[in-house]
């Protein structure tokens, strides 16, 4: 990884990424093992959950390389063609958080609220990702 200048102690960030890939791997094999040890819906549904998580963490840690590398770039243009779709997805996610918090507030089961808790969680994520996609426009348009 070819992390020069772009952040502090290279060789310590690069060796804390690769360090984080294991992690993650350990945590998916962990996953694994509860899936395979038992029929529990609810025990295989939360270890799904994170070893889907820890697989796209594992795909972020990979752009953060390629990142750095200098092979992920984004021009003023493509954010242009994409600023619409954006919109209309941030749309889309919030109206999941609203729907969330209704369904939440009618609900008195415990196991429903704990699943429905990390949905709200998980899709207010999602809003706040592609809200940051405006940091971009910032970065790109200095001036705008």
């Amino acid at each position: 990884m070819a992390v020069d200048n772009k952040v502090e102690q290279p060789e310590t960030f690069e060796a804390g990424i690769r360090k984080w890939q294991e992690m993650e791997d350990a945590t998916i094999a962990a996953c694994d093992n509860i899936i395979s040890a038992t029929d529990n819906l609810l025990l295989t549904t939360v270890a799904g959950i994170i070893k889907a998580d820890s697989q796209k963490h594992k795909m972020v840690l990979d752009v953060i390389s390629q990142a750095l590398n200098g092979l992920i770039t984004l021009t003023p243009e493509e954010l242009g063609q994409m600023s619409s779709l954006l919109d209309k997805h941030i749309e889309l996610e919030q109206s999941s958080v609203s729907m969330a918090s209704s369904q939440l507030k009618l609900s008195k089961n415990f196991v429903v609220n704990h699943l429905l808790s990390y949905l709200l969680e998980d899709e207010k994520k999602h809003v706040l990702l592609l809200k940051q996609l405006n940091d971009y426009k910032k970065h790109l348009y200095p001036y705008a």
